[in-house]
C-alpha cells in the first residue's frame, strides 16, 4: 500500500519531541507538533483517525480509546496475552452505548485479519 506516514507528537519542537519525550524520528514522513502534551495530542490523533486500532497499552492507549468509542469512530481491538483487550471490554460492557457500538468494534488476535475488518467498516461508513 502506497501512502505517507503522519506522526501526531504531543512535544511543541523537534528538539523536544526527541529529548523530552525520547519518542523517535524514523519511520515518519512528516511529524506535528503539536505542544499539547499527551492529552491533547491524543484528541487531535484519534479525532483525525478514520479508525482507531488499540494493541497493548496503557493509560494514553485507554485514552485515545475512549475518545474513538464517544466519537463513535470504528475501533479495531488486537487481542493477546497483554491484558489491554479484556480490560477494553469491561469497559464497553459497562458503557451506555455498548448495544450501539456492537457493530463499529471488532476484536481478532490477527492483525491482518484486524485491520482488513477496520477498513472494511470505514468503506463501509463512508459508502464506498
Amino acid at each position: 500500500v502506497d501512502g505517507i506516514v503522519v506522526g501526531i507528537s504531543p512535544a511543541g519542537s523537534e528538539k523536544e519531541h526527541v529529548e523530552y519525550y525520547k519518542l523517535p524520528l524514523d519511520y515518519q514522513n512528516l511529524i506535528i507538533y503539536t505542544g499539547f502534551g499527551y492529552s491533547g495530542r491524543n484528541l487531535l490523533l484519534t479525532r483525525s483517525a478514520d479508525a482507531v486500532v488499540v494493541g497493548c497499552g496503557r493509560m494514553g492507549t485507554i485514552n485515545e480509546f475512549t475518545i474513538a468509542f464517544e466519537d463513535k469512530k470504528p475501533i479495531g481491538i488486537l487481542t493477546g496475552e497483554w491484558g489491554t483487550d479484556e480490560l477494553l471490554k469491561e469497559i464497553i460492557q459497562k458503557s451506555h452505548r455498548a448495544e450501539e457500538m456492537k457493530d463499529k468494534i471488532i476484536f481478532s488476535a490477527d492483525p491482518k485479519e484486524l485491520i482488513s475488518k477496520v477498513v472494511e467498516l470505514i468503506k463501509k461508513e463512508k459508502g464506498r
